[in-house]
């Protein structure tokens, strides 16, 4: 199933986030959408690229913080400069700089008051994270088109992973369970990331998928369902002028901070999901990167020239300063030139912890 080209599609890359869940790799100044975990490229670079086939980088529009603004303009160059179409240099990928950080619902709102302003209210925006790993590029793209044509016909569509295990690092969206996975679904609720019990009960239901984060909105819905269930938020972005800096900066100061999943989806009777299977991740933690990569023959992932001895299913990585690892057993080991932390990998999750305390104390390696 194709999109209708009738209908233009805006690609929103969203690129905020703290960095915290990937310490000390990844930093408040350095989160994961700038670094290269799983190629050349880094994730950021590999979103805007994996949107081509379908999206053209004129069409693409990526929202950041002012803190990571030029370092996100750096990597947009140095994407246009891998393509060799000379057509790429008129038009490319523009980028946008919240004044602040207040959530996904503002992000997306001021976004989509730029876009109602230049093409109308009748395209659909295609909201995407830019830090997550995608395997199956041909299924992926597949996917977005489906969901692209369904909020062709007025849908506030969302894409529900199929899971593969029970996860709690999750959230989840709730189907009816008589539902046909090939086809989109009502959304009959989202819940919130669950406890391990209630994992496993989700994963055996069958009646649950991940929420990947991942929208396609109807523009003139989404604004229309913005007026009905979160005007606080979307009010302000409908006063100002969505190209005027010091108008922009305002309306962040009025509005409130929200996800768009709890100030629009969770309300809404528009909201349909599409059941997916592209070998997503959205790599939140060190466990998550771990299963992510090719393991040696004691399951251990390396990265670096390590000393690594009896040591089984471990995750252990290195900068400048040579790591040895002994005896250890399913345990991460991130070394870098100012931090380094040790933990099992099932307790990945509990990074944030670490950058919680490492903040309290004012330490600069956040």
């Amino acid at each position: 199933m194709m999109k209708n080209d009738s209908i233009k599609t805006i690609a929103l890359i969203l690129a905020g986030g703290n960095g915290s869940r990937l310490w000390p790799l990844s930093r408040e100044k350095m989160p994961k959408q700038f670094l290269s975990l799983t190629g050349q490229r880094t994730m950021l670079q590999e979103t805007c690229r994996r949107l081509f086939p379908f999206i053209p980088p004129e069409n693409q529009l990526i929202i950041t913080g002012q803190e990571h603004y030029h370092h996100v303009i750096q990597q947009v160059e140095t994407l246009r400069n891998e393509i060799s179409d000379p057509k790429a240099s008129k038009a490319f990928i523009e980028v946008m700089a919240e004044p602040f950080a207040k959530n996904t619902a503002p992000a997306i709102f001021w976004a989509a008051r730029l876009c109602q302003q230049r093409y109308g209210d009748d395209i659909v925006l295609l909201v995407l994270p830019s830090d997550h790993l995608i395997t199956a590029e041909k299924e992926f793209q597949y996917t977005m088109q489906r969901g692209i044509a369904k909020a062709e016909e007025g849908a506030l569509v969302t894409f529900g992973i199929r899971p593969t295990h029970a996860e709690t690092g999750y959230g989840y969206i709730k189907i009816k369970k008589s539902c046909d996975l090939s086809q989109s679904q009502p959304v009959a609720a989202f819940v919130e990331k669950p406890d391990q019990a209630r994992a496993e009960e989700y994963f055996k239901s069958g009646q649950f998928l991940w929420n990947s984060g991942m929208f396609a909105f109807h523009l003139r819905v989404l604004l229309e369902e913005g007026r009905l269930w979160c005007p606080e938020v979307l009010e302000p972005f409908l006063l100002c002028d969505p190209l005027d800096r010091s108008a922009v900066k305002i309306a962040y100061s009025q509005t409130e901070s929200k996800s768009i999943d709890y100030a629009v989806m969770e309300k809404t009777d528009k909201a349909f999901v599409i059941p997916s299977s592209f070998g997503w991740s959205d790599v939140g933690n060190w466990q998550s990167f771990f299963a992510l990569n090719p393991k040696d023959k004691h399951g251990n992932v390396v990265f670096g020239q390590q000393v690594v001895i009896d040591c089984k299913d471990c995750l252990i990585y290195g900068e400048e300063q040579q790591t040895a690892v002994v005896g250890m057993e399913a345990t991460a080991i991130i070394n870098t030139s100012d931090g380094l932390l040790i933990c099992p990998l099932n307790q990945s999750q509990r990074v944030k912890e670490v950058v919680k305390e490492l903040k309290k104390r004012g330490s600069p390696s956040i």
